[in-house]
């Protein structure tokens, strides 16, 4: 990202910027691009201010600054996988006192609070619905929170539907913006991160990388040491050097990546340590193939139109969804094994994003725009949202909740 101009209009984009999951930090990177032509700047908000351990990422606000500390012209939800309400416990970042319980919520129905309050334009930038919501939530909240939008998309059509059919809302589904990233970072802007990577792993001009991406979670039945010696033997056939990519150090991946590389007898690269987003785009991008857990390993092969295979384990519905925009369905594989002899098959061949999904995303982005540009079109959503958070919060947890930051607190004493 730029430095702000501060003359700009300020667009708060809502996520899980403060972990360290390279797929989440390029929302914000791929917002500015988009946005700052018209005039925006891109702030960057989540549940923490913490820094990630990704030098080129960008500075978070928190959201214990809003409303009044931290001021915006316009919200936008995500993306990335936030719209739900499961506690945020399984992320070190996220636990802190009560902070687990409401840090996703905070992400979608938060932001809208943080704008109905503020009476500025809100929008979903294409965020992931991973699961049908309970029925009273839904109610509660994600209608009220849809209504109030002036603008909603989501990446994939499973999401779609999770939001339930008991709302008027008009729901977009647009491809996962991250798809745009090769518009953002050409390949050849990536040159100097890729050659500062090999300087430092010491990797010879002359190896041909196959980008390889292990989550425990992902590994099913298999042992480590099994995967281990699966990759092996798949890069010694076809003159590969595995690079092994730990793309969310948050989600242990640096861990899986360090265990891996011990397990591997052959010679590889073990990135437990990457220095920066634009260092594991350049390494996915200087590959060959791509194989692995992670969705936007995948997204960042397909940019720069080398082949991938996504791992789907866990079978979350955005892989799906993914690859239904691309057109590609058999490169989400159940398991390793297979996962290893879809990249046998792809290897050497030619992938592009189709223009189908960069039409949709330019479709998307000038419905953005136009959305966060108009104010006033939004007002009497928002006040309605405000009004009906008030009545539902009485109804619920009575008047003691409205009144709880002034019943007690009187200087005086009681006659």
């Amino acid at each position: 990202m730029t430095d702000p101009d501060t003359s700009a209009r300020r667009a708060l984009q809502f996520g899980t910027f403060d972990v360290a999951n390279y797929g989440d930090l390029l929302f914000p990177i791929v917002a500015a691009h988009r946005l700052a032509p018209h005039g925006w700047q891109v702030v960057p908000v989540s549940p923490t201010k913490q820094r990630t351990v990704f030098g080129d990422a960008p500075a978070v606000e928190s959201l214990g600054n809003l409303p009044a500390g931290l001021t915006g012209d316009a919200v936008l939800i995500g993306g990335g996988e936030i719209i739900h309400s499961w506690p945020a416990g399984f992320l070190q970042e996220y636990r802190v006192g009560d902070l687990p319980a409401w840090a996703y919520p905070s992400l979608w129905f938060g932001a809208t609070l943080a704008g109905a309050l503020s009476d500025i334009p809100v929008v979903w930038n294409a965020p992931g619905v991973p699961s049908p919501f309970p029925e009273q939530l839904r109610r509660t909240a994600v209608e009220p929170a849809l209504a109030a939008a002036d603008y909603v998309a989501v990446r994939d059509a499973p999401g779609m539907r999770f939001l339930g059919s008991g709302h008027q809302t008009d729901v977009g589904v647009v491809p996962d913006t991250i798809l745009d990233l090769a518009r953002v970072w050409p390949l050849d802007s990536l040159r100097p991160a890729f050659e500062a990577l090999a300087a430092r792993k010491d990797i010879p001009a002359e190896a041909a990388l196959m980008a390889v991406h292990v989550r425990t979670a992902g590994l099913g039945p298999l042992e480590l040491a099994d995967l281990a010696a699966m990759v092996d033997a798949f890069s010694a056939e076809r003159g590969l050097t595995p690079v092994l990519v730990a793309i969310g150090p948050s989600l242990g991946d640096a861990a899986a990546a360090r265990a891996m590389s011990d397990a591997m007898s052959r010679p590889h690269i073990c990135l437990d340590d990457p220095s920066g987003l634009r260092e594991i785009a350049a390494a996915i991008a200087y590959s060959r193939v791509y194989v692995g857990n992670s969705m936007h390993g995948y997204v960042t092969a397909h940019c720069y139109d080398r082949p991938g295979v996504i791992v789907a384990r866990p079978a979350f519905r955005k892989f799906s969804g993914l690859a239904d925009h691309l057109g590609r369905p058999d490169d989400v594989v159940s398991d390793w094994p297979d996962g290893l002899a879809r990249a046998a098959e792809t290897l050497g061949t030619s992938v592009r994003v189709p223009q189908s999904v960069f039409a949709a995303l330019d479709g998307h982005w000038e419905r953005v725009v136009a959305a966060i540009a108009d104010p006033g079109a939004g007002r009497l959503r928002r006040a309605e949202f405000l009004r009906r958070y008030v009545s539902n919060g009485l109804a619920t947890s009575g008047m003691g909740w409205l009144l709880q930051p002034v019943a007690g607190r009187s200087a005086g004493r009681a006659p």
